[in-house]
């Protein structure tokens, strides 16, 4: 079923204009952050778009898919201590069993300076109704995402793609303080509020877009107007986290 899901996602990629404008944008602010040596690996590169954009990139997934380099699980990452530039995820972290081991896998595979490049959903005023009622994924601010053993309750029945939306607002927004105490040496240094109107109109890879083509420059020139607005009506959230050089 993952892997049909996936497939599927790859053909709405080729026909669906708007979603690749969403995600062109997204793959060129996730590359700014990217630092200038090392090896960046891409975890749930899913379609494998991200590719087209950055051609070095070590795209896998927990999914197996021969357009991908690498099938591995992202709490136990091949790859020696110190040894990667950057690793970055799309729409990974929420759906992770134990989000923390995940992080704490990421940070000893970066080398100094190495960066943690995560994008995802953000459960502000505005995107909060739409997440919670309009979304098959849950909103679940109960939870504990430092909870030892992993935030799913009934693990074993877990599907890949089954996700809680609330996750990286509670640890980079909510709980931002106790997640940098738990990481003196890996810092937070950048959170970017974004994608306001055009992102959920669009519909994503399930559904029809809801903005016709000859709108979306207007709808763009809102989002800029509205950007000092951004923590109360954001979908999405750019997070960095960066280790501190050995030296």
């Amino acid at each position: 079923m993952s892997f049909e899901k996936l497939e599927k996602h790859r053909r709405v990629w080729q026909q669906k204009a708007m979603l690749r404008r969403i995600y062109q944008r997204w793959y060129r602010d996730i590359l700014e952050h990217v630092p200038e040596s090392g090896t960046v690996l891409e975890i749930g590169g899913g379609g494998g778009n991200f590719k087209e954009f950055c051609p070095e990139l070590i795209t896998s997934d927990f999914v197996f898919c021969p357009w991908l380099d690498l099938n591995l699980d992202a709490h136990h990452l091949p790859f020696r201590t110190a040894s990667l530039g950057a690793v970055v995820a799309i729409d990974v972290l929420h759906h992770l069993q134990d989000p923390l081991d995940f992080i704490k896998e990421a940070r000893r595979v970066l080398m100094g300076r190495g960066r943690l490049i995560l994008l995802e959903p953000f459960i502000s005023a505005w995107s909060w109704p739409v997440y919670r009622y309009l979304h098959p994924e849950d909103v679940d601010f109960s939870i504990d995402p430092f909870s030892k053993g992993g935030i799913w309750r009934d693990a074993a029945d877990k599907d890949p793609f089954d996700g809680n939306m609330a996750v990286a607002t509670l640890l980079f927004l909510r709980k931002r303080d106790r997640l940098s105490s738990m990481f003196p040496d890996f810092h937070v240094t950048e959170i970017h509020y974004s994608d306001f109107l055009l992102y959920p109109l669009s519909g994503g890879f399930e559904k029809p877009s809801l903005c016709p083509e000859f709108l979306v420059p207007a709808v763009c020139a809102a989002e800029k107007i509205l950007q000092p607005l951004s923590r109360f009506l954001a979908y999405r959230m750019l997070a960095v986290m960066e280790k501190e050089d050995a030296d």
